[in-house]
């Protein structure tokens, strides 16, 4: 029996390399899939691998509420209820010391708007509308960059990936007795397109992290009552 059949999902950063894999491994299981993200375009790319059937596509800046709330209304009025969201927001842009310091105040406030406030604006309505419904899980795809502090030239990702894991981890203390659950998953490099650079080898490959790896945790552990708060999928290829 699979564990996500007619079971609703939210996936904000539905087109990225990770977010699409989430949503085709979700959608196989039998799950209604909402994939949201900002550009239409590239929803409906993912949109036409998994099939029509089971599947809104919702065009949103999760930086902004109101497009947020729309997110959830457009989910109940399809599908009736909705069981998890995923947040897989923001990019991985590196920074070295010797940049000058508008680069790095630039780049600081680059991850605020794409890494910390999609997590808070979305877990927080999220966390309202699971309390009002009665249960719900909310994933976060964080970082282990959040954690280890001598992954160099990580200055401002790693400290908004890390303000989002602590939002993350206070949701789940605090919602512990609404049948609400948060977790934060500290991801090590994924075997994405986008990081060939850095796995450019089939040993480095291998080594990291794969999106449908992810995929698998969550569905594992989607209706444990007492999943982690906090887990790490690590890898030995670090960078």
């Amino acid at each position: 029996m699979q564990t996500l059949h007619k079971k609703t999902i939210i996936v904000i950063g539905a087109g990225g390399d990770i977010g699409s894999v989430l949503s085709k491994q979700f959608h196989d299981q039998g799950a209604n899939v909402v994939l949201v993200g900002r550009t239409e375009a590239t929803l409906r790319v993912v949109e036409q691998d998994l099939g029509a059937e089971r599947v809104l596509v919702v065009p949103a800046d999760a930086t902004d509420t109101h497009a947020i709330k729309s997110v959830f209304d457009s989910a109940v009025s399809a599908f009736g209820s909705v069981d998890g969201i995923i947040i897989s927001a923001g990019s991985w842009k590196q920074i070295n010391l010797d940049d000058d310091i508008n680069i790095a105040s630039s780049l600081s406030d680059h991850h605020y708007k794409t890494i910390f406030l999609p997590v808070f604006i979305a877990g927080w309505q999220a966390q309202q509308f699971f309390r009002n419904q009665g249960h719900g899980l909310i994933v976060h795809m964080s970082s282990h960059a959040a954690v280890r502090e001598h992954l160099r030239g990580n200055s401002t990702y790693g400290a908004m990936k890390a303000a989002a894991r602590r939002f993350i981890l206070g949701l789940a203390d605090e919602l512990k007795e609404n049948n609400v659950r948060a977790t934060d998953l500290m991801i090590a490099i994924v075997n994405t397109a986008k990081n060939q650079g850095f796995l450019d080898t089939e040993e480095k490959r291998d080594a990291a992290v794969r999106p449908e790896d992810i995929a698998q945790w969550i569905i594992d552990h989607f209706d444990d009552q007492d999943i982690p708060s906090s887990q790490l999928l690590d890898s030995t290829h670090i960078v």
